[in-house]
């Protein structure tokens, strides 16, 4: 029976569509609005946005046709034009220190950009203005300052940055400018970096005894600036401090070491740390007995026991600070260790030998262990 249902079942299939097919298609529907946008709409888009950021880029590209029209906005009466204009030339000329132009004259050299840019800064510290965006502002200009070459244009414009009454974040980038000016006359003179790098590659060659170092004259030639650091150097802030040690090793000559082996005796190891190194920097030593402190410090951290019996948030604490804040500070030690090392005595080398192989051997930090190895390598 179910044999004959099925034949029944089948002939009238065939009857109704040769072959098997149904006779009845599905309706056909015209397409909606979500399915056109998709197809064409959402294309035209992603399109349109290419060429956009193509536009984008051209004009990037092509930006330093402008620059003369940045330099004459600078003294544009609308602030907001005269601020957009300083930010654009600040960015050109970061990309110059990037990628240094191999013709032409550099953007950094010239007279009215420098003008311009120091000019506002002088009249945006006259203001008075104490505001967040009055702030940003002056600190966005300080920076910018080190990036220019007119010694004579931009020197006393840090030196007003720099002045006590200033805002702090403003005098700690003018500082920063300071010590990237100085820091290229220094390298001119000397022949040797100017920077100190946390890198565990740092060259560790030593001194050479006929060095030209310390120089006789500091390489900044502006008496408002000089007299800014000396204060500077007596801050109660210890950033500024800090920066200043930095800024004296660089900037050279009598005066400035005399000052950096006041800041030896500084409460903040940090500006201790500083000092020695920018004494380092030009050939002196005075600063051995605080570099193999702070070496030896880092070499004996928290004792075992004294660590285990620290809380859980005082031990991740403790980690941090001898992996991220201490190991900054070890490495430029041993920068500067590398630095003179021909010029220690025996008995201070065979300490520095002791310290150094403490620190390859048990330091949490990789970057202080591989450097702590290179600079064995090379004074042996």
């Amino acid at each position: 029976m179910s044999s004959d249902t099925s034949d029944s079942a089948a002939s009238t299939a065939g009857a109704n569509s040769p072959g098997g097919i149904p006779d009845e298609l599905p309706p056909v529907t015209p397409p909606s609005a979500g399915f056109i946008v998709q197809l064409f709409l959402i294309p035209a888009l992603i399109v349109a946005a290419v060429i956009g950021v193509w536009a984008l880029f051209s004009q990037l590209a092509g930006s330093e046709v402008d620059v003369n029209r940045l330099v004459q906005e600078l003294g544009n009466t609308n602030t907001h034009r005269r601020w957009r204009s300083a930010l654009e030339l600040s960015q050109v000329l970061q990309n110059e220190r990037i990628a240094v132009p191999t013709d032409g004259e550099r953007l950094s050299t010239r007279r009215d950009i420098a003008e311009g840019l120091a000019g506002l800064l002088t009249e945006a510290l006259a203001s008075e203005l104490t505001d967040d965006d009055a702030v940003k502002h002056q600190e966005f200009l300080a920076r910018t300052m080190g990036s220019l070459n007119v010694d004579d244009v931009v020197l006393p414009a840090l030196a007003e940055s720099m002045a006590a009454d200033v805002d702090t974040g403003v005098r700690r980038s003018a500082l920063m400018s300071t010590i990237l000016i100085a820091g290229r006359h220094f390298a001119e003179k000397t022949g040797q970096p100017a920077d100190t790098s946390r890198s565990a590659t740092v060259d560790l060659t030593p001194l050479p005894d006929d060095a030209s170092v310390p120089l006789d004259t500091p390489t900044l030639d502006n008496p408002e600036i000089l007299a800014q650091l000396k204060v500077a150097a007596q801050d109660p802030e210890p950033a500024i401090r800090h920066l200043t040690a930095y800024a004296l090793g660089v900037v050279s000559g009598p005066d400035s070491l005399e000052q950096l082996r006041v800041l030896l005796l500084d409460a903040d190891p940090v500006a201790q740390a500083n000092a020695a190194i920018a004494l380092s920097r030009n050939g002196s030593v005075d600063g051995a007995d605080v570099l193999l402190k702070l070496l030896s410090d880092g070499a004996n951290p928290v004792s075992e026991e004294e660590f285990a019996e620290q809380p859980k948030e005082e031990q991740q604490a403790e980690l941090a600070r001898q992996v991220f804040d201490q190991s900054a500070t070890l490495v430029n030690c041993m920068t500067a260790v590398g630095r003179l090392w021909t010029r220690f005595d025996a008995d201070t080398q065979a300490q520095f030998l002791a310290v150094v192989e403490a620190l390859k051997e048990g330091h949490v930090s990789s970057g202080v262990q591989m450097h702590a190895s290179n600079l064995l390598r090379e004074i042996r």
